[in-house]
């Protein structure tokens, strides 16, 4: 959706997609979560999905988007009926044998699985059907909190401003 040279037309379809995201993100009937304490800085939304105006996920960026440099990225995301949604993650560590960990959901302990490797990436699933978090990282884990998003806007527009740098000049 973010092509150079597409000009005003691209911006506006940009802009209704954040709107109608806003829209699905203020009728879920579950909570999208980010974390409690962020070490990392900024905080961006990453992407999101809607199923016929349903919001399914969300992923946070805190940090570079970078992914060779310091980073977390949280997506929560829901079982729809008839949809079978899986965020993307490195092979790596989807490979990597997971630890137990207890992380905090909304104030609740709750149970989940840690991967590491030696290259200080890392890889944390917790969460049940029909809610799932996960977050994968570079750099420090930090605390492993969660709380639900209140407001998509400030990340929306922190994205906004993220994309507008990247464009060239002109």
């Amino acid at each position: 959706m973010n092509r150079s040279g597409s000009g005003d037309r691209a911006r506006a379809l940009q802009e209704a997609t954040y709107e109608a995201l806003e829209r699905s993100f203020r009728a879920s009937p579950v909570p999208m979560y980010g974390l409690r304490t962020p070490w990392l800085s900024p905080s961006y939304l990453g992407e999101s999905h809607t199923v016929n105006g349903i919001l399914q996920s969300v992923t946070l960026i805190y940090g570079s988007w970078d992914t060779d440099q310091p980073h977390v990225r949280v997506t929560t995301w829901r079982d729809l009926p008839g949809q079978d949604f899986v965020p993307d993650a490195p092979a790596d560590l989807l490979a990597a044998p997971p630890d137990p960990v207890t992380v905090t959901i909304d104030a609740d302990p709750a149970p989940g699985t840690l991967a590491q490797l030696p290259t200080t990436a890392w890889l944390l699933r917790t969460g049940h059907a029909p809610l799932h978090v996960l977050a994968t990282g570079r750099g420090p884990i930090g605390e492993l909190a969660f709380e639900p998003l209140t407001d998509l806007q400030p990340l929306i527009n922190a994205r906004r401003a993220y994309l507008a740098s990247r464009r060239p000049k002109g």
